[in-house]
């Protein structure tokens, strides 16, 4: 009974609906992160200042989800889609590299996942529901550029999310960026219930395990970026911090990808500041990828 109680818990502290208003909060100046904070905000002010408007999408399950979508000028028919992380606030983690697309000509979608901010749902699903909602995003665009190329690319969660879907069928993407991509759904819910509940952290993930698949009616054991990317029809490009340790990892993944993956490891940055801290290593990189991939 304990058991089922304590993994009740976790669930619901780790995927109820999040308060957003506090990602990328303003920090003090002394804070590691000011720098990042700083571009963070004087991007959201300046991407809010362009054209845009507000999409709206119905998921599979009824939800609706909301969007930002910043056109190019001039119109394009290249459109990236911006997948946000866990608990974010999807406009402010996406302006600073929304803008660098948009200065490139593409048409930038800043949806927010589900359970996130003006989107719909109670609960995170981590990927499992999440990447089912990105293929209607993807639908939407292609409603709109039915001639287009899209690029998916995503950021932690978002990340693991947007490799989920490597290996299907998504009508005119073109390929995939995932900067520090999270890995499985169920190696999240094992790490965080051993580092919560110790030695008796196998037997709580467990019941995590059965209590997720029986709400969300999917197999979590199938959220694994090595089952997906080992099928990928799409070129990827993985971006991760030098101080996060990533480099086995990606070396696996690109051995199991049958297309070609390009590997980044960002000098003295961490999870998720990247395109911050090493902005013009990093979007060199991706201007190449794009570049091999959407001529």
């Amino acid at each position: 009974m304990f058991t089922s109680l304590k993994a009740n818990i976790l669930f619901h502290s780790l995927l109820k609906r999040p308060k957003i208003e506090k990602a990328y909060a303003m920090v003090a100046s002394e804070d590691s992160w000011y720098e990042t904070i700083c571009k963070v905000h004087t991007s959201l002010a300046r991407i809010q200042k362009l054209p845009h408007e507000v999409l709206t999408l119905t998921s599979h399950d009824g939800l609706k989800l909301q969007g930002i979508y910043y056109p190019a000028e001039g119109g394009s028919n290249l459109t990236v889609i911006c997948a946000h992380g866990y608990t974010s606030h999807a406009e402010r983690e996406w302006a600073f590299p929304g803008l660098f697309y948009h200065s490139l000509g593409y048409n930038v979608l800043i949806p927010y996942q589900r359970a996130h901010g003006p989107s719909q749902g109670k609960y995170i699903t981590f990927g499992a529901l999440e990447h089912l909602d990105m293929m209607g995003w993807i639908d939407r665009v292609n409603q709109m550029t039915p001639n287009g190329k899209i690029v998916l690319h995503g950021l932690s969660m978002g990340g693991g999310i947007v490799l989920f879907m490597a290996d299907k069928e998504l009508p005119n993407v073109a390929c995939l960026i995932a900067d520090a991509p999270s890995e499985s759904i169920e190696g999240f819910f094992r790490r965080i219930s051993a580092q919560v509940f110790k030695a008796e952290g196998a037997r709580v993930c467990a019941a995590i395990q059965k209590k997720y698949e029986r709400l969300f009616g999917t197999d979590l054991t199938a959220f694994d970026v090595r089952k997906t990317v080992s099928g990928s029809k799409y070129p990827i490009l993985l971006a991760a911090g030098s101080n996060e340790g990533r480099e086995a990892a990606f070396a696996e993944l690109e051995a199991l990808c049958p297309k070609k993956t390009v590997t980044v490891i960002l000098d003295g940055c961490n999870h998720g500041n990247g395109m911050y801290k090493q902005t013009e290593a990093f979007q060199g990189a991706i201007r190449a990828f794009l570049t091999d991939h959407l001529r």
